[in-house]
């Protein structure tokens, strides 16, 4: 890399890591929060549920914000909401000001990342200078999440709550510093358009996820379920309705037109579909009596894995084979990296399950880095950070059927009251059973998403073969 590409690599890179301070340390912060709001159940369920759905009607928004303002001056508008955002909530005396603040700094953070990713393609669009960006880019997630979580529960060991968010509110800052001072202005500017499509898209999106993550604990004909696909589906069809009457629609399909760039974002959602680091961290906190502190602690190889995964291990696989190929290798072995999981028992010790972990997520994060990196690079210059966006809703539909399709057995294992101690032996057995079987199924979401990486290959390869006309 260029010393310039390295210094907004580097620059975009802390902003992405400061923005992931938010939903690292949300799950640590909201036990004090709501002891000292005096928040009821219900009140905490909303608060918990905030960030998911504020994240996902902001994707499709911050995309055509970056495109048309420019991805500096985007990042520096969303650097001041995750400021406002953060001290709503360090002053917040109410649920509703807690739900107010918790929205605004997670629709910034999700803007942060979708700004920043399509502001590294177009600073790195390709060569071995790409490759090495978008690893080193990959890496931030986990590294985040092996720090943030411990760091934050241990501040709050020592300190009022409040402080968390005053912190988050001190990272906006040094965001807002570096968007201005490290990256370079930009050139152009477009008109911003009109907010219809894509807050509907948003909207259709969030409604659609949020169904998805409710088949964990719900039956399909819950109302929950219904309700969501209905205003989905509705919200899909008015964003096409306006789309069709509107020759200036802000929200077009038209950056994701080729078919393999929609393959590829399909496997995005297949990897993140995938993923069972967080049922791993909750069989730990109930098969061995540990709080989520000690979990968090427990799974810190699995982070080193996905660190090495994300920028070692995807980056030598790339250079050795290619993107499209790297991704088909990565993918199968993702696969088989599941497959320990079909010893599990009860009684088996934890090494072994953070052993298992720590190789899946490796080799998940490494997957997911080269996926990335190869939907990035076949965004055209302009639309950089559309295809962010849209890769952004690919990764968390999948995720949201990850909780849908392997979430079911493990949570309903541990569906107690009293949290670990009233957890019986049988319910045990069931934890491990459920382990069991995600791990034939996330093989088998693996698998399909080699085999739709094996057909963009083969259709890469024929029209690599055919003559130009």
């Amino acid at each position: 890399m260029s010393p310039d590409q390295r210094r907004i690599t580097l620059a975009l890179c802390i902003i992405v890591g400061l923005s992931i301070l938010v939903v690292a340390g949300l799950t640590f912060l909201v036990s004090p929060m709501s002891e000292d709001l005096g928040l009821d159940d219900g009140q905490v369920e909303n608060v918990l549920d905030i960030p998911s759905v504020a994240s996902l009607m902001a994707i499709f928004i911050a995309g055509q914000i970056g495109d048309r303002l420019g991805h500096r001056r985007a990042l520096i508008i969303a650097s001041a909401g995750f400021i406002i955002g953060s001290g709503i909530l360090a002053t917040a005396t109410s649920a509703l000001g807690v739900e107010i603040g918790l929205g605004l700094c997670s629709a910034t953070a999700i803007s942060l990342q979708i700004l920043a990713l399509g502001l590294l393609q177009q600073t790195v669009p390709d060569g071995k200078a790409h490759v090495s960006a978008f690893t080193t880019y990959g890496m931030v997630f986990p590294l985040a999440f092996l720090v943030f979580p411990v760091v934050t529960a241990a501040l709050l060991e020592v300190t009022n709550w409040r402080w968390i968010p005053a912190i988050w509110a001190i990272a906006g800052v040094l965001i807002g510093v570096i968007a201005t001072f490290a990256l370079d202005r930009n050139a152009t500017r477009r008109p911003i358009g009109e907010w219809v499509t894509p807050v509907l898209a948003g909207i259709a999106l969030t409604a659609a996820a949020r169904s998805l993550s409710e088949l964990s604990h719900a039956r399909p004909e819950s109302p929950q379920v219904v309700l969501g696909i209905l205003i989905s589906a509705l919200a899909a069809v008015s964003c096409a309705v306006v789309m069709h009457r509107s020759p200036r629609a802000s929200f077009t399909l038209r950056p994701i037109g080729s078919g393999t760039l929609r393959l590829l974002l399909i496997c995005v959602g297949l990897v993140q579909a995938s993923m069972l680091l967080t049922y791993i961290s909750i069989a730990l906190e109930y098969l061995y009596d540990l709080t989520s502190l000690q979990a968090a602690i427990a799974i810190v190889p699995a982070q080193v894995g996905s660190v090495i995964g994300a920028k070692f291990v995807a980056q030598w696989a790339m250079h050795r084979w290619g993107s499209l190929q790297a991704g088909r290798y990565l993918m199968l072995a993702l696969a088989v990296a599941m497959l320990p999981l079909l010893l599990v028992q009860a009684s088996t010790p934890a090494w072994y399950l953070v052993s298992i972990a720590a190789i899946f997520s490796g080799f998940g994060m490494a997957v997911f880095t080269v996926l990335n990196a190869d939907v990035m690079g076949r965004a055209h210059r302009d639309s950089t950070g559309a295809v962010s966006a849209f890769r952004s809703a690919a990764s968390s539909i999948g995720g949201a059927l990850g909780v849908a399709i392997l979430g079911t057995s493990v949570i309903s294992a541990v569906n107690v009251d009293g949290g670990q101690g009233d957890v019986s032996t049988t319910q045990l057995d069931q934890l491990a059973a459920g382990l069991r079987l995600d791990g034939v199924i996330a093989c088998l979401i693996a698998l399909a998403g080699w085999v739709v990486l094996t057909m963009v290959t083969r259709r890469t390869a024929a029209a690599e073969r055919s003559p130009v006309s």
